[in-house]
């Protein structure tokens, strides 16, 4: 009887199975590496996009506030018609004329042409509405100027002195406007209807500055010495004069009549630019749109009457730095500088090598002085 044979069965991978399924394994491997690096890629740039778009709204509005504020507590240039304005400061370390100071509620500073150039702008206003609805706070006042011996005002009326802090304007017909801290308020014992405003002068500190000048000072400085032709005080309250400028790549603003320092606000803004909205003479409306270049650098006073509006940009930077496309020779990211607003300032970002690696968006808005629109309409 033959014998019967049994075949052995093969079990387990052979080497074909194996390779295959190595390969299988790699090109998966492949596509979720790719699927999770344009995840990631996506997910950053919009989480950039997103902190661009934060700090832009957040600088614009910041500054748009401050600008809806300029003018107010501030005499009008009807009742009060500086021709020379006089402000000092002190914090021991440096001393001088306030910076930036012109008296008038707005004053850009144009940034030049330059590649990364930016301008400032620098916003006055005071807490007090004596000034806004024209009254002054004393008339027929006798003023002795910071640094004399007697170092004080001695008006002839009390009307409003319960509300006096912080500062004034000391101004006669001869148009000198000079800023005053009030230090003191007291009873006058040569005359009970009237009282003592003592401004008297101090070394300031880094914290702490100081705003009236000693004697030599303002001699050095050529300050007033007297108020003669109808002497008159307009209460301000508390002043406040801030500077908004774009400095290593962030927005700052800095105070210069409290702590004096500067305080970075936002991060990745890169430039600001600001130009003047004015009018015709004796109008409200705006006209035309004028950079403070030229005589619009220093406006005169008719001039500075005439800016009703200011109109600004910031450009803001993502923080995310796209890479280089395989193979390339530079950045594509960014081809073209971003612009302010048709018909406005050039921004130049071209001091950055690397800025074509980076995404930008501008804000752009238009903010009436309404202070001033409100104070020329009276």
């Amino acid at each position: 009887m033959p014998s019967l044979q049994q075949g052995n069965r093969q079990q387990g991978f052979g080497l074909v199975e194996t390779l295959v399924g190595m390969v299988v394994g790699l090109v998966a491997t492949v596509i979720i590496f790719q699927v999770v690096s344009t995840y990631e890629g996506i997910k950053r740039s919009t989480t950039s996009g997103a902190d661009t778009q934060q700090n832009g709204s957040f600088s614009l509005a910041t500054i748009e506030r401050d600008l809806r504020a300029a003018g107010w507590g501030m005499p009008t240039a009807a009742i009060m018609p500086c021709t020379a304005y006089f402000a000092y400061y002190s914090t021991g370390a440096a001393s001088g004329p306030v910076p930036n100071f012109s008296g008038a509620p707005v004053r850009i500073t144009d940034g030049g042409t330059a590649a990364g150039a930016s301008d400032s702008i620098t916003m006055l206003w005071g807490t007090s509405i004596r000034s806004n609805v024209r009254n002054m706070l004393l008339q027929n006042a006798t003023i002795n100027p910071p640094g004399t011996p007697a170092a004080n005002l001695q008006p002839t009326s009390k009307v409003g002195l319960s509300g006096v802090e912080g500062f004034v304007w000391m101004t006669d017909d001869d148009g000198r406007c000079t800023l005053t801290r009030i230090t003191a308020s007291d009873a006058n014992p040569a005359s009970p209807d009237s009282v003592v405003l003592t401004h008297a002068t101090a070394t300031g500190t880094a914290t702490q500055p100081t705003y009236n000048p000693p004697a030599d000072v303002m001699t050095t400085l050529g300050w007033p010495t007297s108020f003669t032709k109808n002497p008159r005080i307009f209460d301000i309250g508390t002043f406040t004069q801030r500077t908004y400028s774009v400095a290593g790549g962030s927005l700052v603003s800095q105070d210069f009549f409290s702590s004096m320092t500067q305080v970075q606000l936002a991060n990745n803004v890169v430039s600001l630019k600001a130009m003047y909205g004015i009018s015709d003479a004796a109008s409200q409306v705006v006209n035309n749109w004028v950079s403070a270049t030229g005589s619009w650098a220093a406006p005169s006073l008719d001039e500075a009457r005439r800016i009703k509006a200011v109109r600004i940009a910031v450009v803001v930077r993502s923080p995310l730095k796209e890479k280089m496309e395989e193979g390339a020779q530079a950045c594509t990211t960014t081809t073209t500088a971003p612009t302010s607003w048709p018909g406005g300032p050039t921004i130049d970002l071209s001091n950055d090598a690397d800025w074509r690696c980076y995404r930008y968006r501008a804000f752009e808005t238009i903010v009436p002085l309404r202070n001033v629109l409100w104070a020329n309409l009276q």
